[in-house]
């Protein structure tokens, strides 16, 4: 978005456009689009008021030449929402060095204003002067917007077509070329209608004519058709008289040879059924054989697994001895180790206490030679020592006070220390975080300073109200505990496109705008005694509660696994879980909710039960924050013991040294740890400096106070001690001299140190001695449990080898027992095969008796056939003659009879009187004939001559007189005709008359349409022959390189030659040394390639003086980046600007300028640098 008044440009021959993603690159490509007329639709907003950017108002910058947009404001100073319009101005500079302004305008309430020179104009005359530099807005040939690149090479012929006929403009002409289409067809059509009309009357006068004739002719042709259906009727009848004649005679001589037929089949049939008795009683046989056989297989099957077990066994006794025989072994050996290892520990020990019995008289000796006090000088000593502690009470109980209190704070340093050293153990904090995490930690931290609208790890901004609910926890979010919660959709695509320039690693974001989150059910609030819903046992702020929500669903927790299978199965709940071991459960019905117990086991929705921890230890994580807290107070304790230990008296060197020796052995290993640690820590480290420093702000008075409290301390400490030290000297002034010492301390000193050294070599004895004797004391126990599993070795091998020999004597067994029953098998398939054999030759017998019986079946089956045929002939005959009765009676001919009346004939069809009866058949298996009723009437065939009897045809009686029939139908006389001959005659000439006016109009429109057709021709041609011949240069300075110096290959092609707009045109295009392909199957790159041809050879024909190009080397590599900065390099001039909105560098550094914009976060606006 654009704010207040910016100017950019001016343009050179090739500039560049370029700034960061989101900057508002494309507002510029928007901003030429607008300022030349384009529709709002194009410009990303369905409506102009839309495009008034409303925010935030600023001051309006000095103006600089080239192009400018600005936002108009009522009123003064600053505010939010007063934008009320907004202009681009376009200076443009023609050929001639003519200066052209463009400018539009929109205000809020969506009108549009447009001037030319800083003169209002209307869109008509704006467009034609636009028009006249060969700015075409309508077919937008000098734009190409952010992501249509691809299409204008996969678009369709159609498409392609009409950006040729707009470029061309062809596309003006289609409104006219239509309006002379439709005239054409009207006029065509109303002439054809006018002479079908004419050819119309002029024939129906002609038949009037003719119809006068037809008359008499009719009548004749009737009294012929009569008399021809009357010789068919008889010849008709002629034939059934003489088909029924002999079709008895047939039945008559068949009936001779019938009662032969059924006595041999007879024979035959009894035959049959003898052989077929036979067959049955031999596969009676064979079926009680296979049976017996099939039983003593089963018994032979019953017995094999027995085997295969107990081989199995020997098996397993086998290995069991080899192995516990190599187990003995083992163990022997070891048994001997173990005894002489027991008996060098028992000499080593006796060696080390006759050592320690040495150095202790040694330690006698030396101690008796030193500084020894006799009785007199001890008691002496004592009573000395009784008196200096009377004397200096006071200063004595302050100075043990003092000492208490330093002391009292050394250990609640020491108790802090430890509580911390626990606490951060028990976190696991000592173990190194892994490098994904550090990164991951890392990259979170960035993307929080960088987007404003990232909150943070779902681990981060919720926390379980309770311990014991961490791993439930950890499980009910599974994969979703390092989400990213971030407040936008938007946000979330921003960080994942960081994080892939970063190669930062992956995440998982979850945008608080459009994730869905299902309602709670209440109910499941208080479903069982235990079990409560995951979103209520988990704290968070209100902000980001729609990501936990979303993160923990409808989970359940449960505090044991009762409660879960109460609530999952009992209840019959739906239940949704992860997978860590699996377990089927019996019952698995559908469920609904996620049940997870305290341990972490879950419940699926399938019935799968799953259980154990997770091995990624996620449940930890809360405890990061109070990890990093106590490990700061470690530190601080840490010092102040340092401190403390700094700052005690000198007298107790030796205790000193003592506590520095452990408190640097404490610190090394610490060290070493603390080194390992912070290599990885280092960087979260400084981020949590500042927070450090507010702290360390905060406790530096106290910290302050307290040490000038212990200085004190310390100082009146050492004045306290001073003055014991000072009444000791005094009284011990005359003992000192006597036995040789500067003052009592350096005695005591020296006897003290006497006696630890004693001390130490006493304890370095005792330990060793300690060591050797629960070293041979553990050798010893080792030396007695193997001689016991040695034992126990022996007696398994006993049993094993008793067992393996019972196992063998089994298989023995077992075998022999299989072998005989196999041989009986045997004896039985024998036996079985002999059956068969007898069983096939009985069916074989049966088939061939079968045969023949079937073969004599069928001779009286055809005979029987052949009678029931003619019999059916004969009753189909009857009623054919019956139904030839009636027609004649209906139709009134007079047929020619010898005897009866057609009056007899009845109507309407009986069967039961004109069928004769099926008759059963007679004794001796003959068939009889077939009675049939006459009606009485016998017909005289007399004026049949014999020439039609023998020769004669019911077709071809039924072909004359279908052609008589026909010339009646045809002919339909019509006795008016005469009158109506008068009426048509004058219709006539009047139809003559419109139908030459059609033909006259007819003529007028198709010249015009074809007037029009030519000229659109014309100038769809000139675009498309230009284009064609120009695409494949064009295609080739695009392609071609060091691997191919010619390039590829594009071309166009027409689908309809004659009227090319009406049909599409087609874009081939080949890539160098590839095979020819449909550009739907070539790459992005490809495809942007030969769109950036084809676009460049239709800018080629009236060419506009300027070319804007946005981000169409998007699927470009780099060598194709510069092959197309070369051409347009190479094709740009003083009147031909490319304007090239790019972020590839290979691209824009060949530019003549460069024009940068980047945004302005402070005023959530644009803005732009112009270099040359």
């Amino acid at each position: 978005m654009v704010t207040g008044h910016q100017t950019i440009g001016p343009f050179k021959n090739f500039t560049s456009v370029i700034g960061p993603n989101g900057a508002g690159k494309s507002n510029l490509m928007d901003a030429i689009s607008f300022v030349l007329g384009v529709k709002s639709a194009q410009l990303r907003s369905s409506q102009l008021k839309d495009l008034v950017y409303r925010g935030r108002r600023l001051g309006k910058p000095e103006a600089e030449e080239g192009s400018e947009a600005g936002a108009e404001e009522d009123g003064e100073g600053e505010g939010e929402g007063t934008a009320k319009k907004a202009w681009v101005l376009a200076v443009f500079q023609d050929e001639k060095g003519k200066e052209w302004k463009f400018q539009r305008t929109i205000s809020t309430t969506g009108a549009s204003e447009y001037k030319l020179n800083d003169k209002v104009v209307t869109y008509s005359a704006y467009n034609a002067a636009l028009i006249g530099h060969n700015i075409l807005v309508k077919a937008k040939n000098f734009l190409v917007f952010q992501g249509d690149v691809e299409q204008v090479a996969s678009q369709s012929p159609l498409a392609l077509s009409r950006l040729i006929e707009q470029i061309s403009g062809s596309l003006e002409l289609a409104g006219e070329y239509d309006k002379a289409k439709e005239a054409q067809d009207r006029a065509t059509e109303n002439a054809t209608f006018n002479f079908t009309k004419r050819r119309g009357i002029a024939g129906e006068i002609k038949q009037y004519k003719e119809q006068k004739g037809e008359a008499e002719r009719f009548e004749s042709l009737c009294a012929e058709r009569d008399d021809l259906i009357l010789k068919r009727n008889l010849f008709k009848l002629f034939q059934i008289e003489e088909s029924i004649e002999d079709n008895s005679r047939k039945i008559v001589s068949k009936n001779k040879e019938l009662a032969g037929l059924r006595e041999e089949q007879r024979v035959h049939d009894k035959a049959l059924e003898a052989a077929r008795a036979e067959q049955a009683k031999t596969r009676a046989s064979v079926m009680q054989k296979e049976k017996t056989i099939k039983k003593a297989e089963k018994a032979l099957d019953g017995k094999r697994p027995d085997l295969v077990a107990v081989e199995a066994q020997i098996t397993h006794s086998t290995r069991k001895i080899n192995n516990t025989t190599k187990t003995r072994d083992e163990v022997a050996r070891n048994e001997q180790k173990l005894r002489d290892r027991v008996e060098s520990l028992e000499k080593e020990l006796a060696s080390v206490k006759r050592a320690a019995d040495i150095a202790q008289e040694e330690h006698r000796r030396t101690a008796q030679d030193n500084m020894s006090l006799s009785e007199e000088s001890l008691e002496e000593y004592r009573k000395l020592k009784a008196s200096a502690n009377v004397l200096a009470i006071d200063e004595r109980q302050s100075l043990e006070r003092l000492t208490r209190e330093v002391r009292k704070l050394e250990v609640e340093a020491d108790e802090k220390l430890q509580g911390v050293y626990q606490q951060l153990l028990q976190a696991g904090v000592d173990k190194n975080e892994s490098e994904r995490e550090m990164r991951l930690k890392e990259t979170l931290v960035n993307l929080q300073r960088i987007f404003p609208g990232v909150r943070g790890r779902v681990v981060d901004l919720c926390k379980p109200i309770a311990r014991k609910y961490e791993t439930a926890m950890s499980v009910v979010l599974g994969r979703n505990i390092d989400a990213i919660v971030v407040d936008e959709e938007k946000t979330a695509i921003d960080c994942i496109e960081y994080m892939r320039n970063q190669r930062a690693g992956q995440a998982t974001f979850i945008p608080l705008d459009t994730i869905q989150v299902k309602p709670i059910n209440d109910k499941f609030r208080s479903f069982a005694k235990g079990a409560r819903l995951a979103v209520d046992v988990i704290a968070s702020e209100g902000a980001v509660e729609r990501a936990i929500h979303h993160a923990c669903g409808n989970a359940i927790v449960c505090d044991t696994m009762e409660v879960a299978r109460y609530v999952c199965y009992e209840r019959g709940q739906e239940v949704k879980g992860r997978q860590f071991s699996t377990m089927q459960h019996p019952k698995p019905e559908a469920l609904a909710l996620s049940a997870v117990t305290l341990e972490g086991t879950v419940i699926h929705k399938s019935g799968l039960i799953t259980g154990g921890r997770s091995s990624h230890n996620t449940s930890k994580k809360w405890d990061e924050k109070d990890v990093q807290g106590l490990m700061r107070v470690r530190d601080n304790l840490k010092a102040q013991l340092r401190d403390l230990a700094k700052q005690k008296p000198r007298g107790q060197t030796d205790e000193n040294l003592i506590a520095e020796i452990s408190r640097l052995e404490s610190a090394s290993t610490v060290a070493r740890d603390d080194l390992s640690a912070c290599k990885l820590r280092i960087t979260g480290l400084k981020d949590e400096l500042k927070h450090i420093d507010k702290e360390i702000k905060q406790i530096n008075p106290e910290l302050k106070k307290v040490q000038r409290s212990h200085a004190s301390c310390i100082a009146e400490i050492e004045k306290l001690t001073a003055t014991v030290h000072s009444a000791e000297d005094g009284i011990f002034k005359a003992f000192c001299r006597k036995i040789g010492v500067a003052n009592i301390r350096e005695y005591e000193e020296r006897q003290l140190k006497v006696a630890q050294e004693e001390s130490k070599a006493r304890l370095h004895f005792e330990a060793q001695i300690a060591r050797l004797g629960h070293q041979a004391a553990f050798e010893k126990d080792g030396l007695t449990a193997a001689l016991e599993r040695l034992t126990g070795l022996e007696t398994v091998l006993t049993t094993e080898e008793a067992n393996l020999a019972k196992h063998e004597r089994q298989k023995i067994t077992l075998r022999e027992e299989i072998v005989a029953a196999e041989e009986a098998i045997g004896d039985l398939r024998t036996e079985l095969a002999e059956i068969q054999e007898i069983l096939e030759e009985k069916t074989k017998n049966v088939e061939t008796v079968k045969k023949t019986t079937a073969k004599a079946g069928k001779v009286l089956d055809l005979a029987l056939k052949e009678i029931a045929t003619w019999n059916d002939e004969i009753e189909k005959l009857a009623l054919e003659r019956s139904s030839i009765y009636r027609k004649c009676r209906l139709e009134e001919i007079q047929l020619p009879l010898l005897q009866g009346n057609l009056k007899n004939v009845p109507m309407e069809e009986n069967l039961r009187d004109e069928v004769a009866m099926d008759i059963d058949e007679n004794e001796d298996g003959t068939q009889q004939l077939k009675k049939v009723l006459d009606h009485g009437i016998e017909v005289d065939f007399e004026s049949l001559d014999d020439d039609t009897r023998e020769n004669g045809s019911a077709a071809d009686f039924d072909k004359d007189i279908a052609k008589l029939n026909g010339e009646i139908e045809r002919m339909a006389p019509n006795l008016k005709a005469i009158e109506r001959l008068e009426d048509v005659e004058s219709k006539l000439a009047e139809t003559e008359r419109e139908a030459d006016k059609a033909r006259k109009d007819s003529k007028t429109a198709r010249d015009e349409f074809q007037d029009v057709k030519r000229r659109r021709c014309e100038l769809f041609n000139k675009a498309y022959n230009h284009i064609s011949d120009r695409i494949d240069q064009v295609y080739k300075d695009l392609t071609k390189g060091k691997a191919s110096p010619m390039g590829g290959v594009a071309y166009l092609s027409l689908e309809d030659s004659e009227e090319p707009y009406n049909g599409g045109i087609k874009y081939h295009a080949m890539p160098p040394m590839k095979r020819f392909r449909d550009m739907e199957q070539l790459s992005g790159g490809e495809k942007t390639v030969a769109a950036l041809a084809l676009l460049f050879a239709i800018h080629s024909y009236q060419p506009a003086p300027f070319f804007v190009l946005d981000e169409v080397d998007a699927a470009l590599d780099n060598t194709n980046v510069a092959k197309i900065a070369n051409y347009i390099r190479a094709h740009a001039s003083d009147a031909f600007q490319f304007i090239v909105i790019s972020l590839k560098g290979t691209l824009y550094e060949r530019g003549n300028s460069l024009v940068g914009i980047y945004r302005d976060q402070d005023v959530n606006s644009s803005r732009t640098l112009t270099l040359d």
